[in-house]
């Protein structure tokens, strides 16, 4: 079990933080570049002096601050940090350079190889660093880390500059270990991508301070503050009621679902490829809000109804709430989508558009692309999330 409770100041802000994380498991730190997250590793590595601080690693005390005083020197504490950059010895060739760690096996170690081969190195154990692309620097960082038998492996972005395929391999090839060997992980990075992919856990951090930690899938679908929300991909809040519903991008279908979550009226004001799908700029009210959505939208200018498939809400200290707000407000939205017909599935899938405007030629189906132009519906029937439904 990893145990740390640390306060290190910082010039800006302290980064205060409380950890635990059991053997097996693995944690991802994530947050935004300059939160204090490397700082925290580099605080239970040993390597900056913390205002404050309990870490237990098993049954060793690693720094404490409160009588009787205890700081291990780094090389003593068996805690292995990977940083962005590899670090490799440049004297050194890469058997060398993964047999470094007194704890790693020697040249004649089977371990060395098989790991090698896994790491997709086997045949640069005689090179030398300065012969290596960046990739292959971080993976031969990777397997030393891993030779060495830590109690505990630290990983401060650690994939920096690896293509996705690769990315993957290692993040498979990690986890399967830190299982097979029982030891606590923690990684660090600024991708949610390859937190989620990583962690059991998932902590954000920002500015120092630990905003929550939860299942990886949970704090995305259920963020604990607006700023969380913001943290991990939220791209806009529109008014709802008296709240705000948070709008993730891929939390968002084309069509009127009120069953499903919220539903909003917008005018698309900008669309672009992005993957298999689109990203649509869509202006409601006086917000714009991005939602990926699987087909391509109408042209710019067009009104669409979109579901946002059960949002968070955050009242006016952006703190979420625990239900879907004002009950009264709930019933009145369900009664004008009621009216507009929301529940025949036929209408539900149908964009709305915005007739041309007269005296300007128009060829159904140009502009941004998507089903030829429909007739606006009248202005009592137009909803938008943040105004009252008539």
């Amino acid at each position: 079990m990893l145990d740390a409770d640390v306060a290190v100041d910082r010039r800006e802000f302290t980064v205060r933080a409380a950890l635990q994380v059991a053997p097996g498991e693995r944690l991802a730190l994530f947050g935004p570049s300059g939160a204090g997250k490397t700082t925290l590793l580099e605080a239970i590595a040993g390597l900056v002096q913390p205002r404050h601080a309990r870490i237990h690693l098993g049954d060793r005390v690693l720094t404490s601050t409160a009588p009787p005083l205890i700081d291990l020197p780094p090389w003593q504490r068996r805690v292995g940090l990977l940083r962005q950059n590899p670090g490799l010895f440049p004297h050194l060739s890469v058997r060398d350079n993964l047999c470094y760690a007194p704890s790693a096996p020697k040249w004649s170690g089977t371990e060395v190889t098989q790991l090698a081969s896994v790491l997709g190195i086997e045949n640069l154990l005689s090179a030398m660093p300065a012969r290596l692309s960046g990739g292959q620097a971080h993976r031969v960082a990777l397997g030393r880390l891993l030779l060495a038998h830590c109690d505990t492996l630290l990983l401060d972005e650690p994939y920096t500059g690896l293509d996705a395929s690769l990315r993957r391999t290692l993040t498979d090839l990690v986890s399967s270990l830190v299982a097979e060997r029982s030891v606590p992980a923690v990684l660090v990075t600024h991708e949610l991508t390859d937190a989620q992919a990583f962690a059991d856990r998932l902590a954000v951090l920002d500015r120092g301070e630990l905003l929550q930690i939860g299942e990886p899938d949970e704090v995305v679908l259920r963020p604990a503050s607006r700023r969380v929300a913001e943290l991990i991909g939220y791209l806009g809040f529109v008014p709802a009621g008296p709240a705000e519903a948070g709008v993730h991008p891929e939390r968002v279908v084309a069509g009127a679902f009120g069953e499903r979550g919220l539903v909003m009226m917008g005018m698309v004001t900008a669309c672009r490829p992005a993957g298999a799908g689109w990203d649509v700029d869509l202006r409601t009210g006086e917000t714009t809000v991005t939602c990926h959505l699987q087909d391509k939208p109408p042209m710019s200018g067009a009104d669409v109804a979109v579901t946002v498939l059960d949002p968070p809400y955050f009242g006016p200290d952006g703190r979420v709430l625990p239900e879907r707000p004002v009950e009264g407000w709930t019933r009145s939205q369900r009664a004008h989508q009621l009216r507009r017909g929301a529940d025949r599935p036929a209408e539900l899938a149908t964009w709305s558009t915005r007739q041309p405007a007269r005296g300007r030629r128009h060829r159904p189906g140009s502009g941004c692309g998507g089903p030829a132009e429909q007739a606006r519906p009248p202005a009592s029937e137009r909803f938008t999330a943040g105004s009252s439904p008539p």
